[in-house]
Order: structure tokens, then sequence, then C-alpha cells
């Protein structure tokens, strides 16, 4: 059984687990750099300082361009945003964490319900379909959907719209925004790669998760209720 701690892991059973994206589910930092320095180029503006590439790795979009984006320029970032090819010049930078696949299919196969909450825009649905993740998670939701983290307010509606209370899942994540908005949804917050957060589990990689939270799966107690996926022809994309 997983070690209890202060940002509490579960007595005896796991009902939903909730996934950042960023960091998570994705190597994605050269992408999301590439993104925003190809913008900050066609202002004329200096690639992103190291500061400015760890700001930009956490926030969501309108943020980080608030951030990186002089006003005097945001028009012309706004068109020079608009012309990048997410497909071909962000998607290919992009890699899939190892044993991902496995661990949702391990977890689907439980009845787990399995969401997402990140500070990326709606453009996550093209991600998700990219990689062959897109009927694995419901609901998704993006900074397009609700106020970015630390806002625990995904968290709370993923939970509502699961039929559970806060306490019953599990927010997986790797910053400090994440721990927060667990922390201020009532959710367990379960750390990835990132030992400085308090967290109730920390996972070093997908295949360890399996082994510390199979007791928390394999042995569901009765309010576990199988996980009904929305059916493919409803993800619509939306790019906004």
């Amino acid at each position: 059984m997983p070690e209890t701690k202060r940002n509490g892991a579960f007595a005896s059973e796991l009902n939903g687990l909730v996934f950042d994206i960023d960091g998570v589910m994705l190597d994605s930092r050269a992408s999301n750099m590439e993104f925003y320095n190809l913008i900050r180029e066609a202002v004329r503006l200096p690639p992103l300082s190291p500061e400015e590439e760890e700001y930009c790795h956490m926030a969501s979009e309108a943020e980080c361009l608030a951030r990186i984006i002089p006003p005097k320029y945001r028009e012309a970032a706004y068109e020079a945003r608009m012309k990048i090819s997410y497909t071909v010049q962000i998607l290919p930078l992009l890699s899939l964490e190892s044993g991902l696949p496995e661990a949702l299919r391990w977890l689907d196969m439980w009845g787990v319900k399995l969401g997402i909450f990140t500070n990326r825009n709606k453009k996550v649905h093209e991600l998700l379909h990219y990689f062959g993740l897109e009927d694995f998670f419901l609901p998704v939701m993006t900074a397009s959907d609700c106020p970015p983290k630390p806002c625990p307010d995904g968290l709370v509606q993923i939970a509502a719209q699961w039929g559970e209370t806060p306490a019953n899942i599990a927010f997986l994540g790797d910053s400090r925004v994440d721990e927060q908005a667990a922390r201020g949804a009532g959710a367990a917050f379960w750390s990835f790669r990132n030992a400085a957060l308090d967290a109730g589990l920390h996972v070093d990689n997908f295949f360890d998760m399996i082994t510390m939270i199979t007791p928390l799966v394999e042995n569901p107690g009765p309010a576990r209720r199988p996980h009904k996926r929305r059916p493919a022809a409803e993800d619509a994309w939306d790019f906004s």
C-alpha cells in the first residue's frame, strides 16, 4: 500500500486519476520553447531566458504571452502565433512518456476514471489525437474551459462530472501549481519526478506507478463504478 503522507494517498481505493500533461504525460519542454521562441523571433525579440522558459513550461498560453511579449508587440505576436503550424512545427517535438499507454490501459481496465487538467488551451485535443490517447480521458479541462492552475476549479469540475468528491480522486502533476490546485480542491496530490513537492505519492515512471498503486486499483471499494468514456465521434476538435 502506498505510504500516506500529508497531501495524502488513499486509505483503501482510487476512484479517479487526473493527469497534468506537460512534464507528466509528455516531454514537452522543447516543443513549448519552440512555440514561444518562434513568436518572439517573429517580433524580433531574443529567445526566452531560463527564467522565462521555466515560467512558460507551467503557465497557460495567455499568461505566457502576457509575460514574455511587451504590450507594443502583442498584435504582431498574435499574428505570428496564428501562422505557426502546430501539426508541422510543434507536435513532432513532443514525445510520449514511456509506460504511459500501458498505465492508461491498466487503469481503464479496472474502472478508474481518467481525466486531464492542463494549462494548455483546447489544442490539447489535437495532441491527444496525435498520440492516440483521446478515448481514455473524460473530461479534459483546459485553460479554455476554466481558470488555469493553481486555481482548483478544473479539478472540482472533474470530480463533479464523475459524481465523486475531490477527496476520492488524485491529481498527478509535476509542479508547484499542480500541488496548489490539488490542495485547493481537496484532492490527493501525486508528484511526477519532483521530489521537492509535498505529495502523497512520488512517482518516477509509469511502470513503477502501476506497482505502487496496485493495492488501490485492484481491490476496489463499493464506490468504484466503471468509467464510460465518451464516443470518439464526440471528440470534435476546437482549436480556440
